[in-house]
C-alpha cells in the first residue's frame, strides 16, 4: 500500500454546515478504499480561474494509504460527486514536506513574497554561490579613480577635443 494525497475543492457558495457535510462525505468515501485517512482543511481561497462559474472554493487535503487499483476506483467515484469542483490524487512525498521551509521576504515597495526552499536545495547551492563570489572577486580588480581625473575627462569630452566616429 502506498501513501496518497487527495486535494479537492468544494464550491465557495456553500455555507459552513454544507462544507462540513460534503467534506465528511469525501472522507467516508476515501475510507471505503483506503486506511489511515487524515483530513486537513486549507480554507477558502480565490480560484485562479472560474470553474463552473464559481470563483471561490474551499480547499481540503486528505492523506491516506491505499492499494494502487483502489485509487483508480476512488477517482472514478469522486468524478461522480456533484459538489466537487476539482479532485486530484497524487503520491504523497513525506521527504518533501519534512525538509520544506518557507521564507517570507518583503521588498522596498511593501510586497511580501513567499518562497519554498528545501534543505537539500540550499546545501547544493551554497558551494556554487561561494564559488561564484570568488570568481567575481577575482575578475573585478578595484580601480580607484580620482575625482580630478574624472573631471578632467569630462571637461575634455565637453570641449569637443575628441572626434566621434560617424557610423
Amino acid at each position: 500500500m502506498h501513501t496518497y494525497e487527495l486535494l479537492f475543492i468544494l464550491p465557495g457558495t456553500l455555507d459552513d454546515k454544507e462544507v462540513a457535510a460534503r467534506s465528511e462525505e469525501v472522507v467516508s468515501l476515501v475510507k471505503e478504499f483506503g486506511s489511515d485517512v487524515e483530513l486537513q482543511p486549507i480554507g477558502k481561497n480565490r480560484l485562479a480561474y472560474p470553474i463552473k462559474q464559481i470563483r471561490y472554493g474551499y480547499f481540503f487535503i486528505v492523506v491516506f494509504k491505499a492499494p494502487a487499483p483502489a485509487v483508480k476506483k476512488l477517482e472514478d467515484r469522486l468524478a461522480l460527486m456533484r459538489d466537487l469542483l476539482r479532485a486530484m490524487i497524487t503520491h504523497f512525498n513525506t521527504g518533501l514536506t519534512a525538509t520544506q521551509k518557507i521564507a517570507y521576504s518583503t521588498d522596498s515597495s511593501g510586497v511580501t513574497t513567499m518562497t519554498e526552499k528545501s534543505a537539500e536545495w540550499s546545501e547544493q547551492k551554497a558551494p556554487l554561490v561561494a564559488e561564484a563570489e570568488a570568481v567575481a572577486a577575482a575578475k573585478s580588480p578595484d580601480k580607484e579613480l580620482n575625482i580630478e581625473e574624472i573631471s578632467k575627462k569630462l571637461d575634455d569630452l565637453i570641449s569637443g577635443d575628441f572626434i566621434i566616429p560617424q557610423s
